[in-house]
């Protein structure tokens, strides 16, 4: 991303960063609370299209040693 950090739109946990056309960006972030298994964090691109190109997709935080589980309702999605 020409080396430049992308600026927030939104401060706090639920962060909007604007990126543009042909740029890459990396996101690193930490989990300090518990974790669960079952409830995934999604993040997802506002231009619905990018949907197939791995711009949406959901994540569990797990401990060290742990596995994903299923969110309740969803199982086999």
């Amino acid at each position: 991303m020409d080396g430049k950090r992308p600026e927030p739109a939104l401060r706090g946990r639920k962060d909007t960063v604007a990126v543009a056309m042909g740029s890459t960006v990396r996101i690193a972030l930490r989990f300090d609370g518990p974790s669960d298994p079952d409830t995934p964090y999604m993040y997802h691109c506002h231009l619905l299209s990018h949907e197939d190109e791995v711009m949406m997709g959901q994540f569990v935080v797990v401990d060290k040693g742990q596995r994903a589980g299923a969110p309740p309702g969803h199982a086999g999605h």
